[in-house]
């Protein structure tokens, strides 16, 4: 299923090409109820979700491979986003280099919900997704219109309920 807008609260509208997934992460949030981990920190994701996690008891968890970036966003610096962590509800992709996009998402497909970033296909020469994310039973796009887009991703959930007709 492909759509092009989300309703959702004013505060997780997108601004800029940077953050078109808030609309998408923020339907993903809303659907799910336990850990949230972010590989790939960023101001249009990590103050977000951190916030909507803290007011929900949940536990959130964001990783970073730029050490910089890192201490900018407050996310914990690693050279490696291949974790052995427990049980996740939703993991959040929007990590560099973006060829290891891909990877990640086979890595953690067994979270109930994956949220991609840059899925458009204009993208797809550089990160190569689209292989993978066939391979989803259910499978949600999101293509605001004249930003990057976003794929939300499960073999549990049916993601496509989250939409109302």
């Amino acid at each position: 299923m492909t759509i092009t807008k989300i309703k959702c609260p004013e505060n997780w509208e997108s601004d800029n090409d940077w953050d078109s997934h808030r609309p998408a992460l923020w339907l993903a949030l809303k659907n799910t109820t336990e850990d949230v981990v972010e590989l790939g920190s960023g101001f249009g994701s990590t103050p977000f979700l951190k916030l909507y996690c803290a007011e929900n008891n949940r536990e959130f968890i964001t990783y970073e491979t730029n050490e910089e970036w890192a201490g900018n966003t407050g996310s914990i610096f690693t050279d490696d986003y291949f974790k052995t962590l427990g049980k996740i509800d939703l993991v959040f992709v929007d990590a560099a280099p973006g060829e290891i996009r891909k990877d990640l998402i086979e890595y953690y497909r067994n979270a109930n919900v994956v949220v991609i970033h840059d899925t458009e296909e204009g993208a797809d020469y550089v990160y190569k997704m689209s292989g993978i994310l066939a391979t989803f039973k259910y499978r949600l796009d999101y293509k605001p219109e004249g930003k990057p887009s976003t794929t939300i991703v499960s073999d549990k959930i049916d993601v496509t309920q989250w939409i109302q007709p």
